[in-house]
């Protein structure tokens, strides 16, 4: 049995997403992003406390040759691994000194 609410929500048509590069889709309808939102980006505490935490785990445990592994290393690995975002996958991770 078929819902008449999904079935005209379904032929409505919508209108178009207007993707400019480089930023964030414009979708009509709806509401701009919070400027102090950080979710999925770079500054997500999540992602940081995540990042932390595995290098944490990645510089205390030996690599497949038998060595400890470096920082950088470790940063290179765990952002693989921690990023859920093509923001956080792609930006460039500099270790501090």
């Amino acid at each position: 049995r078929k819902n008449n609410g999904e079935a005209s929500a379904a032929t409505t048509e919508k209108e178009p997403i207007i993707w400019k590069s480089g930023k964030t889709p414009i979708v009509p309808g709806q509401k701009p992003k919070d400027k102090s939102d950080t979710a999925g980006t770079r500054k997500d505490g999540n992602f940081l406390r995540s990042i932390s935490n595995c290098k944490s785990q990645c510089e205390t445990t030996n690599g497949p040759d038998g060595y400890a592994r470096s920082k950088e290393e470790c940063l290179s690995d765990c952002q693989d691994i921690c990023c859920s975002t093509y923001e956080q996958c792609t930006f460039g991770i500099v270790p501090r000194i």
